[in-house]
C-alpha cells in the first residue's frame, strides 16, 4: 500500500524504486507532516524536514524540488485517506436511510484522520495565508465535496443542484473551521465539539430538505 501511495505523488521528481528509497520518502513525508502541524507552512523548511526525518537534506532534493512539492505529496496522502473514507463508509443509500448516522460517519472519519496526522488540520482548514498552500487546502476539501455532491444528487434528487452546491460549500467551511479548533480544544472538549459539528451539519441538511417537502 505504501508503495502505491508513493508512486501516485505528483510532487515527486523521481519515483523511488528500491525499498530503501521508498522508506526514505515515507520518512520525509512523515517528518513534513509532523512539522507542518507544529510550525505551519511558513516555518517549514527542507532543513527542518531532513533533521526530523534523520536524512541528509540532499535526499529530499533527490526526490522533491523543494518544500512545496513535499507538501503537495503530503496533501495527496490526505486525499487518499479521504477517498478511502468516502468510498468505504459514505454512500447514497446510507444517507437516504439515516442522515444522522451518515453525518456521524463523516465527522468521525475526518476526526480520525486529524487525530492520526497533526498536519491535517493545518491543510484542511487552509489557515496559512499562502496562495499555493491555500490552493492545496481547497483541493483537499473539494475531494470530499465532489464525492458528497454525487451522493446527495443520487439520494436527494429533489434538491436542486445550485442549492446542493451552496449547502456543501457551507458544510466545507463549517467543517474546516470546527476541525481546526480540535487541536486547541481543552481535555474533554474534543468529543463535545464533534457532536456540535454533527448537529450543525444535520440541522442544515434537514432545513434544506424540509423546504422541498
Amino acid at each position: 500500500m505504501m508503495k502505491a501511495l508513493i508512486e501516485k505523488r505528483s510532487g515527486l521528481r523521481k519515483v523511488p524504486s528500491q525499498a530503501r528509497s521508498r522508506a526514505r520518502v515515507a520518512a520525509i513525508l512523515k517528518a513534513a507532516g509532523e512539522l507542518l502541524g507544529e510550525v505551519g507552512y511558513d516555518g517549514l523548511s527542507t532543513n527542518l524536514i531532513a533533521e526530523r526525518a534523520k536524512v541528509p537534506v540532499g535526499s529530499i532534493y533527490q526526490f522533491f524540488d523543494g518544500k512545496d512539492d513535499v507538501v503537495a505529496a503530503l496533501v495527496e496522502q490526505f486525499q487518499e485517506r479521504i477517498l478511502r473514507l468516502a468510498n468505504e463508509q459514505l454512500d447514497a443509500a446510507g444517507v437516504a436511510r439515516d442522515r444522522r448516522a451518515f453525518i456521524a460517519r463523516l465527522v468521525d472519519g475526518i476526526a480520525g484522520i486529524q487525530a492520526d496526522a497533526s498536519a491535517f488540520v493545518c491543510v484542511f482548514s487552509g489557515s496559512q495565508s499562502h496562495v499555493r498552500f491555500d490552493g492545496l487546502a481547497r483541493d483537499l476539501r473539494r475531494t470530499l465535496t465532489r464525492h458528497l455532491d454525487r451522493i446527495f444528487a443520487e439520494a436527494f434528487p429533489q434538491l436542486p443542484r445550485d442549492d446542493r452546491g451552496r449547502m456543501l460549500a457551507a458544510w466545507s467551511d463549517i467543517t474546516g473551521a470546527m476541525i481546526s479548533s480540535l487541536d486547541r480544544s481543552k481535555p474533554g472538549e474534543r468529543g463535545k465539539l464533534l457532536e456540535e459539528l454533527k448537529t450543525v451539519l444535520g440541522a442544515y441538511l434537514d432545513a434544506k430538505l424540509a423546504v422541498l417537502d
